[in-house]
């Protein structure tokens, strides 16, 4: 059974003005078992903060070497909420990239459309059909398979991997504090169907969302949220805000918050504002004339028969 210690903590928020520093700052300072729950069907997986860390680093360091990922270049993300679609989201944010995310239930014309709006540099997708093309992207990953001339989301990890080495981790951690506070971070599509366009979010902007929305949830050692939402701005915001909070466990890519004994302290929907997952406490039974009935028969000196309420 996975549940909280109900322990106060910092709200995480404070410390950083962008996004980027957060990051790094949770990753140094963090205070929990697991950042990302996610299930597999049978049991919720533990992503701990080290491993969700080296995949945000290593997937980074491959951008940046494979697909020459530069700042103010745009990454188009189609995945539902899940743990690769954050470590994606934060590779390119730390980078001074965009990421821009797009809901892969829309209809697939839309989706293209979507992604051609974005104008991408990278483009992260489910797979990629035969006959898709690469967006105009300079890279393609699938999140499963792999497709003829895009990168698998294993081999993309294990090229990375191959470039990991202290001194390149050093300089991805440099490079993460040095992105401007008014550098465009998240990415999201808006308007009617047909007539979208792309806006952003600043890193400093985002940073300003997380807090409105965490206002009155702070942090707490042991907490879980559980976010059951399409991939829109406030619901990654939402998700965003638990992963810096250097406390929270946040559990998504879920097919209900009743599987496997997830009890979370707070639940997100599409709106992006956590409520609490817990169901309120009994509320006190009124002492009603029944009581005192109850309490006064044993002193009635009258005789009067008094029927109790079992």
């Amino acid at each position: 059974m996975i549940g909280s210690q109900e322990r106060a903590g910092h709200d995480g928020l404070e410390r950083s003005g962008t996004l980027a520093r957060m990051f790094l700052a949770a990753m140094r300072r963090h205070d929990r078992a697991a950042v990302l729950l996610h299930h597999d069907g049978v049991k919720w997986r533990e992503t701990p903060d080290w491993r969700f860390e080296r995949q945000v680093i290593r997937l980074a360091l491959f951008l940046r070497d494979r697909a020459r990922l530069a700042p103010g270049d745009r990454v188009a993300i189609v995945s539902g909420l899940r743990p690769e679609s954050l470590v994606a989201e934060l590779a390119a944010v730390t980078q001074g990239a965009a990421a821009v995310a797009i809901d892969p239930d829309l209809p697939p014309a839309a989706v293209r459309r979507a992604v051609e709006e974005t104008a991408p540099a990278v483009a992260f997708v489910a797979d990629a059909p035969a006959g898709e093309g690469s967006f105009g992207a300079r890279a393609v990953l699938c999140f499963q398979g792999k497709a003829e001339g895009a990168w698998a989301w294993s081999e993309a990890l294990d090229l990375g991997g191959t470039l990991d080495t202290p001194e390149r981790a050093q300089s991805f951690r440099a490079q993460a504090r040095e992105v401007p506070a008014d550098c465009r971070a998240l990415g999201y599509l808006a308007g009617s169907d047909g007539l979208s366009r792309c806006e952003f979010l600043t890193q400093a902007e985002a940073v300003e969302r997380m807090r409105a929305l965490r206002t009155g949830s702070p942090a707490r050692k042991g907490a879980v949220a559980y976010l059951s939402a399409p991939p829109t701005v406030a619901a990654r915001l939402a998700l965003l805000s638990f992963v810096v909070d250097g406390s929270t466990t946040c559990a998504v890519g879920a097919p209900g918050r009743e599987v496997a004994g997830l009890q979370p302290d707070w639940v997100v929907g599409p709106a992006g504002a956590p409520t609490s997952g817990r169901p309120p406490p009994p509320a006190p039974r009124r002492a009603g004339p029944r009581l005192f009935e109850r309490i006064l028969a044993p002193f009635r000196s009258d005789g009067r028969d008094v029927k109790l309420e079992r």
